[in-house]
């Protein structure tokens, strides 16, 4: 049978019932915590409004309370820094004009110019505080009446306690609502879970004879792969293992098949013969074959391309997001509507994109366009995107290319800082050998599709296979 047909007939629709299973499961375990922020931030915008309400309320009653030379002094300064606000236009239109009679026609003209603008200005606030003060005057009397006082002390208290039992009430409504959908939750998750037991168990069964293709302690198993092209072997019976938690290098002249394996792994390309085994986040044994290309990513492995692919005209945190839409459970209905739960799915994808540029130390990006970001910067965004995928198998083709030296080390770094904080395996094909063998746990080379050696970095760069077809003969340099 057709591999395509085969995984839209068989084991495609189980794991597509599955994983969808799986994304309203993960969707409902972040919900509480989404609806709680829901909560406090209607709790939040209820507590303003009854906190200004309750200014207004006791306005009056404080200024009534307040000694009146302490409110006409305030009301004073006010005015008079309003004024001075609107004059400040005005005089620096009178500095440029003096600036530029003073270049036509000499300093003395210009500055008999400003003083007398200036001159009409000041004249201008001195009656202005004339008025001010005639309007609001220095009170003699500095006591405040203490029956206003205790009025508004009284009054005070009394919004207080208001306040103090709608905190309360909120609290308890709160503790309430979150009860309630805690209770939903659970109910709607046990009902789930035993749809995707029942659908692991199927695919159990369906991938029960993988299980000894692939080591235990392995993510990724290539047999014997071969791809050819009119009769040229792009990759040639190549086999290797990938440990799960490794930084996996893949080197190799140019035109050794590198790539061509990364678009077998990934589907763009169905291999000749051979075979591509994968431990995908439940722990079965699949083979990729029996995948399309627009669905690999759903099994966790995720990949970059040589060239960059960010979306130029939206920002870098709009960028991150985009990388999560193979997770959305909001379908049109929800996205029409802009209802809650889609609503929540924005909110949580919008937090963890910032949680990720923040650990990778690009934050100050995050409102940027891409356009705006130097090559460097870029490289790294797009590094972070794949994060958002939660990825178990990052491939990466070419991440250091078009990057110099500082630009690389830091590169280098950052992949290992994915590796380490988000638990995931690193596959890479690079030309710098400095960032391969620096970075990598364990490197293979191949060159014309054939795998030459396996091993440490330290092993490959003294591998007399390796320094003759990739790095070129001892004494031929010597020459």
């Amino acid at each position: 049978m057709d591999l395509n047909l085969k995984y839209r007939l068989g084991i495609g629709r189980l794991v597509k019932k599955r994983d969808k299973t799986f994304g309203e499961m993960a969707f409902n375990t972040r919900f509480l915590t989404l609806f709680e922020q829901d909560l406090e931030e209607r709790n939040e915008k209820k507590r303003k409004a009854f906190e200004l309400e309750s200014k207004k309320r006791l306005l009056p009653l404080e200024i009534e309370a307040t000694p009146g030379h302490l409110v006409n002094s305030e009301m004073r300064e006010k005015a008079l820094s309003e004024f001075i606000k609107k004059q400040s236009l005005p005089r620096r239109a009178v500095i440029q004009s003096a600036k530029r009679i003073a270049a036509k026609q000499g300093e003395a003209a210009g500055k008999a110019f400003s003083d007398k603008k200036l001159g009409e200005l000041d004249k201008k606030l001195d009656e202005y505080k004339v008025n001010i003060f005639s309007k609001y005057p220095e009170v003699d009397i500095s006591f405040a009446n203490e029956t206003a006082v205790a009025k508004y002390d009284a009054a005070a208290t009394a919004e207080a306690a208001k306040m103090a039992e709608i905190e309360a009430e909120f609290e308890k409504q709160k503790q309430n609502d979150l009860k309630k959908a805690a209770e939903r939750m659970k109910a709607k998750n046990a009902k789930l879970q035993v749809n995707l037991d029942a659908y692991n168990a199927q695919l159990q069964q369906q991938y029960a004879a993988n299980t000894s293709k692939l080591d235990d302690g392995m993510i990724m198993g290539i047999k014997n792969m071969k791809m050819y092209f009119s009769g040229i072997k792009a990759v040639d019976d190549l086999s290797f293992d990938i440990k799960e938690g490794d930084i996996f290098g893949l080197i190799g002249p140019n035109g050794a098949g590198k790539t061509t394996l990364f678009n077998c792994i990934t589907q763009f390309y169905k291999a000749d013969a051979g075979e591509i085994y994968y431990r995908d986040r439940f722990g079965n044994v699949i083979d990729l074959r029996d995948y399309q290309s627009h669905n690999v990513a759903n099994t966790g492995i995720i990949r970059t391309f040589q060239n960059l692919a960010l979306v130029p005209f939206i920002s870098v945190l709009d960028n991150l997001m985009v990388g999560a839409h193979i997770y959305y459970n909001s379908d049109l209905f929800h996205q029409f509507l802009h209802t809650r739960k889609m609503k929540y799915e924005e909110k949580a994808n919008r937090d963890a994109a910032l949680d990720i540029l923040e650990r990778l130390g690009l934050t100050e990006y995050k409102d940027l366009l891409p356009t705006s970001l130097s090559y460097g910067a870029l490289k790294k965004v797009e590094l972070a995107r794949t994060l958002m995928t939660k990825p178990r198998l990052i491939i990466l083709d070419e991440p250091a290319a078009g990057l110099n030296d500082a630009e690389t080390e830091e590169l280098s770094e950052i992949i290992r800082k994915i590796r380490d904080d988000y638990e995931c395996t690193i596959f890479l094909v690079e030309h710098d050998m400095n960032l391969v063998m620096n970075v990598c746990d364990t490197v293979c080379a191949i060159s014309f599709g054939k795998k030459l050696a396996i091993g440490t970095p330290e092993e490959i760069q003294t591998n007399p296979l390796v320094q003759e077809a990739y790095l070129g003969h001892g004494e031929e340099e010597g020459e």
